[in-house]
């Protein structure tokens, strides 16, 4: 029996979050109906919360926060259930669902759908102007959800938004076979491009970064740097023997970071970037011209989650202990704390409704 009313977490104005109750919505012919099982906590759902892109994320208020989800389908939309989906199926979302109709989403680019933000066109970005999956129930279009192995544990599925997200960016940097890659950043994202690029036949891999997190990187396979207490670039520069890297996947978000990027890559090399700075950086343009390097810039999961869920059965072990925190959804407020002050050594946080 699906209930009337269902518990959510809500955010009202910036920084004004409340559990409570609200109705739960019935699916639209194209969508689905979810029991939420797992709800994994996003960099970027505090800055939403936050209040960080004031008429962007969300555009209004209020809005129902939480795009990296897992769950099973309890209701179906008359189209959904003749395109074959049925109640029962366990599956995973995505944020994005793009018009359908514009340039880019029939290139499938949908990521990038020209109508962004107009729902009444059938843009949907959940939990960052479309309601989220901080909730107990989320109603998806079947455009946004993909079906997970019996096998796959909830937690573990509700972060293969991030990990697609990953091998989209690790994909975009047309990483080859043998190929030397350095990963700016040791959070989820470095973490999940790590494996990516195992996947995809590089040679050796370098990690940026700092802390536990280092400690993880290492044990994927990556060879860890600590950027407080080395010069990156110049330990780059040493174990390449001045040549630089072929691949940089920039995670950090930092200035810094950034820079870093643009002085290690080797020449004709690639920049993937799918962190997102607060402000414009200053990039040595000259140097960009002159080598030929490509500065690819990425946004979200077009086309990868599949893809995804199907390289998690290799490293079922790995995406496992990246889970480091578990909280029921009531306990809100404790979870984004530990994921946004990074206590406990904590990495990917998890809600259970």
């Amino acid at each position: 029996m699906i209930p009337k009313l269902m518990g959510a977490v809500r955010l009202n104005a910036p920084n004004n979050l409340e559990y409570c109750q609200v109705p739960v919505k019935e699916p639209d012919e194209y969508e689905v109906l979810c029991k939420v099982e797992s709800v994994s906590i996003c960099g970027t759902d505090p800055h939403i919360i936050n209040g960080e892109y004031p008429g962007f994320w969300p555009k209004e208020f209020p809005l129902i926060p939480g795009h990296e989800w897992a769950g099973t389908i309890v209701k179906l939309g008359n189209k959904a259930y003749e395109l074959g989906w049925s109640v029962g199926d366990r599956v995973c979302g995505i944020s994005h669902k793009g018009c359908g109709y514009c340039p880019m989403c029939l290139k499938g680019r949908y990521n990038l759908c020209l109508n962004f933000g107009k729902e009444e066109l059938g843009h949907r970005q959940y939990g960052h102007i479309s309601q989220g999956a901080y909730a107990e129930y989320m109603a998806t279009s079947i455009k946004s959800i993909a079906k997970i192995p019996d096998d796959m544990d909830f937690n573990v599925a509700a972060c293969m938004d991030p990990f697609s997200i990953a091998l989209h960016v690790v994909m975009r940097s047309r990483i080859e076979p043998g190929d030397s890659v350095l990963i700016n950043g040791s959070g989820a994202q470095g973490l999940m491009a790590i494996l990516c690029a195992r996947s995809m036949g590089a040679g050796t891999i370098v990690v940026s970064g700092s802390g536990s997190r280092l400690g993880a990187a290492e044990k994927f396979g990556a060879i860890p740097i600590d950027y407080h207490k080395e010069d990156v670039v110049a330990r780059i520069k040493e174990m390449t023997h001045g040549l630089g890297v072929q691949r940089v996947i920039e995670c950090s978000g930092t200035e810094a970071g950034i820079r870093n990027s643009c002085e290690v890559v080797a020449k004709g090399g690639c920049i993937s970037i799918v962190s997102l700075p607060k402000s414009d950086v200053q990039i040595p343009i000259r140097k960009i011209v002159l080598d030929e390097i490509d500065l690819v810039g990425n946004r979200a999961n077009p086309n990868t989650i599949t893809k995804a869920i199907s390289l998690a059965g290799q490293y079922k072990k790995e995406l496992k202990s990246m889970i480091t925190h578990e909280f029921p959804l009531e306990q809100y407020e404790e979870a984004l704390r530990v994921f946004t002050n990074r206590e406990q050594n904590s990495l990917k946080v998890v809600m259970k409704p």
